[in-house]
This record gives structure tokens, sequence and C-alpha cells, in this order.
């Protein structure tokens, strides 16, 4: 077993045993009384977000996540839809749909939301891969190599040529 996938199993599962108090917590992270009163289905909710959560290696993503070096970040082109895909594959307990069936986040832009992974999507190929985003693209950054171009010299009689470069 790879040790991020026991990682992820016991957030997991850390997070069942938490699952009682998960409307209340839920509440507090966006100030929303309503988690509270809708105890009975924010549980099924917080269910679902365990189990997306374990699927997606939200966790130890997060916690082995190291951003790419500067020049090896992709472009990201695209805007967002609001299809709900980016979270957790639409199992989110903090998603929520407005009548038009766009995906809107009860706790954006909130201080807890910029911790997250979230406040980071789309970051790279692979974000956009995982979630299936159908918004978002990963592109090659155009521009200069990435790479040094060192010229090399070949020596004739009496004078040098550059002849090619590598890369």
């Amino acid at each position: 077993m790879k040790a991020t996938t026991a990682l992820d199993g016991l957030w997991a599962a850390t997070l069942l045993v938490l699952l009682p108090i998960a409307p209340l917590i839920a509440s507090l992270i966006s100030a929303d009384a309503s988690y509270c009163r809708r105890y009975a289905g924010t549980l099924v909710r917080a269910a679902r977000h365990i189990g997306a959560q374990f699927r997606a290696r939200a966790f130890s993503r997060w916690i082995f996540y190291q951003p790419p070096p500067a020049g090896q970040r992709d472009d990201i082109v695209g805007g967002c839809t609001h299809c709900g895909n980016c979270c957790l594959h639409r199992q989110c307990v903090f998603l929520d749909w407005s009548a038009e069936g766009h995906s809107r986040c009860r706790i954006y832009g909130r201080s807890f939301w910029r911790l997250l992974a979230c406040g980071r999507y789309p970051e790279s190929a692979l974000d956009i891969s995982l979630y299936a985003c159908p918004s978002f693209a990963a592109v090659a950054r155009s521009g200069p190599s990435r790479s040094r171009t060192i010229p090399i010299a070949v020596m004739e009689p009496q004078h040098a040529v550059v002849a090619k470069t590598t890369h």
C-alpha cells in the first residue's frame, strides 16, 4: 500500500469519526447555520465529501504539495463555466447550485478556502485532468526556450567559425 493512500485512508477514517459533528463544523467554516438546521442532509453530504476526498487523494496531494518551478508551470487558459467538477467531482459539502444550474462555493474567498487546494485551482494539467474540467486547458508555455543555448566553435586553420548550436 502506498504511503499516500494510507495517509488518505487515515484522514478519511478520522473524518468519519467526526461525522456526527460535521454539520457544526461546516456551519462554523461557512458562517451558515443551515448546515445544522439540515443536520441529516448535511451528514449525507459530508459522508460523500469524505469519500470524494479519498478518491481524489485530496489530503495527501495537499500535504505533499510542491509548486512547480517558475519556468515549468503550465499556462492555463479558459474560464470557469461553473460545472462543479473541480469541487471533489461535485461532492464537496460546500458546493451549492443556482436556479440556473451553475455551481457556487459557499466558502469562496474565505480564509479557509484559500488554505485549500481550491484556492489554487487550476494550477496544472494534472488538476484539470483529475477533475475532467471542461472549462480550462493547460498549454505548453510559448516563448524562448527554457534550455540554455551554447554555441560550439569549430576551429579551422587561422580562425573560428560558429557552426551550430545545441539545446
